[in-house]
């Protein structure tokens, strides 16, 4: 699994095009981005009823194989050039909870990402993004998964509703284009 820490350029890098880590702290996305949506399994918002009935474990199990497919679809699209923030407010029995959900070689790496005070990494390879993939698809740690060249971010997020920012309508595209193959949409 390759997931090395971003260097002090790629990080500059970064953020002359991201402007910002945390994403899901910009109060004003549209200041930032030109192009929003959610990345779902649905075409469109659930009602209340629809929500209830359709969401939750069950339904993370049955789509959240589209959703690394997907990621790693776009890893492959993106020439390998992919980052992950993790945020690392992270509460101590929050940390136990998602190093009881992993295997032991997936909780030893959880436990890496928190042993520095970096909290972006480059990723290498598709074993690392399925496994940072998993992570939000599962509701156990969400993070934010950048794609410079398509100058798009997407965030884990509840219920398979990830958010996805785009600078540039070509990016944008490229992320439909491969969302769709996938069989999930952008609404």
């Amino acid at each position: 699994m390759k997931l090395t820490l971003a260097t002090d350029e790629e990080i500059n890098k970064l953020l002359s095009k991201f402007k910002k880590f945390n994403t899901n702290l910009i109060d004003e996305p549209s200041k930032l981005y030109n192009h929003i949506g959610n990345m779902d399994v649905f075409n469109r918002v659930l009602t209340e009823e629809e929500a209830s009935e359709l969401l939750g474990r069950n339904h993370n199990l049955k789509y959240g194989a589209k959703f690394v497919s997907t990621f790693n679809s776009l890893f492959h699209l993106a020439e390998n050039e992919v980052y992950v923030h993790i945020n690392k407010s992270l509460s101590k029995p929050s940390l136990k909870y998602v190093l009881s959900c992993l295997n032991r070689g997936e909780a030893n790496l959880f436990r890496k990402l928190f042993s520095n005070k970096k909290g972006i990494y480059k990723i290498g390879d598709e074993e690392a993004l399925t496994f940072l993939a998993n992570l939000s698809v599962n509701e156990l740690y969400f993070v934010d998964i950048f794609f410079p060249s398509f100058d798009t971010v997407i965030m884990g997020n509840w219920d398979l509703s990830f958010p996805i920012y785009s600078k540039t309508s070509i990016g944008f595209m490229k992320c439909k284009k491969i969302i769709e193959e996938n069989g999930l949409f952008i609404r």
